[in-house]
């Protein structure tokens, strides 16, 4: 299996990971992504391919604080 990744054009932080074949989760639309690449399962985190596999995508932010987390 294969897991496609996506980069948001105007929230550059933010990444969406969809299976390949599947299409894009309710809610996200496919113009507002970028395709940046592909990777095997063997190469996914098993974290984001468990997600993907569970809810038909994994969303994730790159550079997150732990202020916007919080305690």
């Amino acid at each position: 299996m294969s897991y496609r990744f996506h980069v948001h054009l105007t929230k550059p932080a933010y990444r969406l990971v969809i299976a390949e074949g599947a299409g894009f989760p309710a809610g996200a639309h496919e113009e507002d992504w970028r395709h940046t690449f592909t990777r095997e399962r063997e190469d996914t985190a098993a974290d984001v391919a468990r997600l993907v596999d569970d809810t038909g995508y994994c969303l994730f932010k790159i550079g997150l604080t732990l202020d916007e987390i919080g305690d």
